[in-house]
């Protein structure tokens, strides 16, 4: 009986305890963005041969980029690589007072799944003098969605104009 009764509390016990308790000890997230301004250069030889002008940093997303995208000219910006734990915000600084915000979250339905809160934000100058008090720039938000992607995926994600074109964002996961 006493042996019945530990049983059916263990049972209990797993039952309530959140989801999160039954992660990988490690739940360590690896975010990487790569940057990139896309653009269609004007009466380019590129243009004129029909195929597209990739950085060589970005050749391994040059079929990804040639499906998803009509530019005929893509610029490396920049990658950056960090770490992150489920449930914890990545910020990572982009070229003209962007930043990306990635949440990464336990996903539901799959083992191999990331579940990822993406806010592309843009950090807006203040008009005028500095308001007493006022630390920072305002902040808006020019891109908030939800991501899911197998761990090691990349997703492209078409961001807005900068001075030199489009801002495109190539962001991959992985445990």
């Amino acid at each position: 009986m006493r042996h019945t009764a530990i049983a059916l509390l263990i049972m209990l016990l797993t039952l309530c305890l959140p989801e999160a308790a039954f992660c990988d000890s490690d739940d360590t997230i690896v975010i990487e963005v790569t940057s990139m301004v896309a653009s269609s250069a004007e009466a380019s030889r590129a243009d004129a041969e029909g195929e597209i002008e990739i950085d060589p940093q970005l050749s391994g997303l040059r079929k990804k980029l040639r499906s998803l995208f009509a530019y005929s000219h893509y610029a490396f910006l920049g990658r950056s690589s960090s770490q992150t734990k489920i449930g914890e915000v990545c910020v990572t600084q982009l070229p003209e007072r962007f930043v990306l915000e990635v949440e990464p979250q336990v996903a539901k339905g799959g083992e191999g799944l990331i579940e990822m809160t993406v806010a592309l934000i843009r950090d807006v100058p203040t008009a005028g003098r500095p308001t007493p008090g006022r630390q920072r720039p305002e902040r808006e938000i020019v891109l908030r969605t939800r991501i899911r992607l197998e761990s090691g995926g990349t997703v492209l994600l078409g961001g807005p104009p900068t001075a030199a074109g489009v801002l495109i964002l190539a962001l991959s996961a992985r445990r």
